[in-house]
């Protein structure tokens, strides 16, 4: 009998156990969507943050981030010329940072600012679902208390955020000047990083107007033009200098040599650029591995380092 209760207590016990593990969410962490789009003829980007622990949600971000146009020249400049040309950048501070500084409020009599309504869709999607929120005719949210702003692709990018999270997905975004810069790393059940990958979406404004371009860097590979035309540089008395011969690798293998040389050796995050390009651990040593990469490389070092804090503590191995 004794034998019996031990066996029974046994399988109970692993059943309990198997049942704690059976989760969509094997890697903990901050799993982010993102879109890009244009806003009063200038960049933007909107972003959905969902945050795992324990296997579990608990909880949802939603911000976004606009861009600027700026004539720099032509008849509504200090310039007499009639040759207008025009400069697109990025905001400071994206639409949550900006808080009540948005000025939602000043404008149309909104419910609330627009924090605050993001805000009350995060805390509806943790309790009711990323499918939950419905919209009207007009593509305004309608049926959660002190919302009407339009769902500009929150639901969607919630629901893939959601799916990065299963996938264990993780994703960072950086904006410069008028382009976008990404990364995207691929974290196993077990800890290990199995992709790494780095890209960038530029800006191809026409005239006054802003466009993006329709492939990223990495989507146009050797069609992107760098290899065989783009500078050539040798690093020699610690500095970088160009040469006469041009660049023997595409932009997308000298940002391979970065990827490929994180996922052998792991990431510190003390890597860094030196004198702007290549790769170093003090400033001052160009790694052997990094001497290829001449492209401006410091943005990707910064991006890496975001993105290896996305996943919770001790969840890369």
């Amino acid at each position: 009998m004794k034998k019996l209760r031990l066996l029974l207590v046994t399988a109970l016990a692993l059943i309990a156990l198997t049942g704690c593990n059976n989760t969509e969410y094997s890697i903990d962490g901050e799993f982010t969507a993102y879109e890009t789009s244009i806003y009063n003829n200038a960049p933007q980007v909107t972003m959905v943050t969902v945050t795992i622990e324990n296997g579990e949600i608990v909880g949802y971000y939603i911000d976004a981030r606009q861009g600027l146009r700026t004539q720099t020249q032509g008849a509504d400049t200090s310039d007499d010329t009639t040759d207008d040309r025009y400069s697109f950048t990025w905001k400071e501070m994206t639409k949550k940072e900006l808080g009540e500084d948005y000025g939602m409020d000043n404008y149309g009599g909104a419910v609330a600012e627009w924090h605050i309504q993001a805000g009350r869709i995060e805390a509806y999607w943790l309790v009711n679902g990323v499918e939950s929120a419905t919209v009207d005719v007009d593509n305004r949210i309608d049926n959660i208390s002190g919302v009407s702003i339009k769902d500009e692709g929150f639901s969607r990018l919630a629901h893939e955020a959601v799916e990065l999270a299963k996938a264990g997905k993780f994703q960072t975004i950086l904006c410069t000047a008028d382009d976008l810069y990404s990364a995207t790393m691929t974290v196993s059940k077990r800890g290990k990083v199995t992709e790494l990958v780095i890209d960038v979406l530029q800006g191809s404004p026409v005239g006054a107007t802003f466009v993006w371009r329709t492939q990223t860097k990495q989507e146009l590979g050797f069609e992107y033009g760098m290899k065989g035309v783009g500078a050539a540089y040798t690093y020699t008395n610690d500095n970088w200098a160009s040469t006469s011969s041009k660049s023997s690798l595409e932009w997308h293998e000298q940002v391979g040599l970065i990827s490929d040389y994180v996922l052998e050796n792991g990431w510190e995050d003390n890597l860094q650029d030196i004198s702007g390009r290549g790769g170093s651990l003090d400033g001052t040593t160009l790694i052997d591995e990094l001497a290829g990469v001449t492209v401006s490389s410091s943005n990707y070092y910064n991006l890496l380092k975001e993105l290896y804090s996305l996943p919770a503590e001790g969840e890369i191995n």
